[in-house]
């Protein structure tokens, strides 16, 4: 086994629709089936979706990082939006603090989704690393939608502005990182092939032209979880 060499991740080919189809039916089936529980079970099930989510993470950084890879050390590190994402939702399903909640929801959505669209993978199906990256952005996108679906979360007034403020900041603080090691955490040196960076303008550039598509974006989710008068 050491010596097989895994197939080629490619975009839209069946392994790739099947793993959609699996995150799908798997979000929709917890989604309603802790919709119909109490809600001290709901909460319990969040905070153990929480622990296998912070689990996951730290198995696969640590195994990015020691294993024999196709990538420099430099790429490896868990610098990625997606990667800091995970933490946030952690927290978030755990403490259920309003801004680590807000972020988990607007910044998963918008941004980290992404990654299930058009992933960055190289090693496809059934390689170790095509199984976690699929649970490990399925995992994203179930505990986004589980703080308002389930744990009953709503967005106070400007969330979606301030979570846009804080990826911008991460954007801003790893620029310098990127500058540093020779990396593109945050995609702020150039646009992957086959990604909606590509229609955006050059980097970096494109990190300005997306702030109003971004803020759209965001105001619609806003509206389905906003807080509303009675």
């Amino acid at each position: 086994m050491s010596g097989e060499i895994a197939p080629l991740f490619i975009r839209w080919s069946l392994p790739h629709w099947a793993a959609l189809g699996v995150v799908a039916l798997a979000a929709g089936g917890l989604l309603w089936g802790c919709r119909r529980l109490r809600m001290e079970k709901r909460v319990l099930i969040g905070k153990a979706l929480g622990a296998v989510f912070l689990l996951t993470f730290l198995i696969e950084t640590f195994g990015r990082i020691v294993r024999e890879h196709w990538e420099p050390w430099q790429d490896r590190l868990p610098l990625h939006f997606c990667s800091l994402m995970t933490l946030v939702c952690f927290i978030a399903l755990w403490f259920r603090k309003p801004w680590t909640c807000a972020l988990a929801y607007f910044g998963v959505l918008t941004a980290s989704v992404q990654g299930l669209i058009t992933p960055m993978l190289h090693d496809g199906f059934p390689s170790a690393a095509f199984f976690a990256f699929f649970v490990g952005h399925g995992l994203l996108l179930i505990s986004a939608l589980y703080l308002p679906v389930v744990l009953g979360w709503r967005a106070r007034p400007w969330d979606d502005v301030k979570t846009l403020g804080l990826c911008d900041a991460y954007l801003l603080l790893i620029i310098p990182v990127n500058v540093w090691l020779g990396t593109n955490y945050g995609f702020t040196r150039y646009a992957p092939a086959g990604t909606v960076l590509e229609y955006f303008g050059p980097a970096p550039w494109y990190l300005l032209t997306l702030q109003l598509p971004a803020l759209a974006i965001l105001r619609l989710l806003y509206l389905t979880v906003r807080i509303r008068e009675k």
